[in-house]
């Protein structure tokens, strides 16, 4: 799955666009959207959200250490778990990650995918942030929303992960629909899912396109 654009709602638009395109360097490439990589982020301003989104970049799968080096010198704090680790290894997704916060408090993890073989040996910047390759979707009932992932988009859950009723991924490792159920824990944060207005322009394995709202 390729996931061509996420659109956001926020409550602190001018901080969240001086942050992704100023603090991160992405290229603004409208009033409020900036490219990442292959993806369109965009930013809709709504005064009454109340609640923090996530999602995931790819980034070359060798450059998770220089990937949070750059952030810190960034002045970007990154999210540490329980343990105090910044750098979260997911051996059976055969990946590392990192997290860190914008300026609205949504989660943002940049991955390296050992599978996708997309080394680089060009220093970390803004254009190592490849794609948006996981957008967190948070619903009353996981098991349902995968049903109807797969009659609407054809789109089945992630080989490397179980689905179940509390978590599942859909996609692949180019692209992937995180899906959890609303008032769950967002993964190494204390922050509840929220069901909040989003859309994502995506594309199946089969090249079709849609948009999920």
């Amino acid at each position: 799955m390729q996931i061509h654009t996420l659109t956001l709602h926020t409550n602190k638009l001018p901080e969240v666009l001086d942050f992704y395109q100023n603090t991160l360097g992405l290229p603004r490439t409208g009033e409020a959207q900036c490219q990442v990589g292959a993806s369109t982020l965009i930013f809709k301003e709504n005064p009454a959200i109340n609640g923090i989104y996530h999602f995931a970049c790819n980034i070359p799968c060798n450059q998770i250490r220089e990937a949070m080096h750059w952030l810190e010198t960034r002045g970007i704090d990154l999210v540490a778990d329980e343990k105090g680790n910044t750098l979260i290894d997911f051996s059976s997704w055969n990946a590392e990650a990192t997290y860190f916060l914008d300026p609205a408090g949504n989660i943002v993890e940049f991955i390296a995918r050992r599978d996708l073989h997309n080394a680089s040996d060009t220093a970390f910047g803004p254009d190592a942030m490849l794609s948006i390759s996981e957008v967190g979707i948070v619903t009353r009932d996981v098991l349902a929303w995968n049903a109807q992932a797969a009659r609407s988009y054809a789109v089945l859950p992630f080989e490397k992960s179980r689905p179940g009723p509390n978590f599942s991924a859909l996609g692949t490792d180019a692209g992937l629909f995180i899906v959890v159920p609303e008032g769950r824990t967002w993964y190494m944060t204390d922050a509840p899912a929220v069901i909040l207005p989003m859309a994502v322009a995506f594309e199946n394995d089969a090249g079709k396109r849609f948009v999920y709202r």
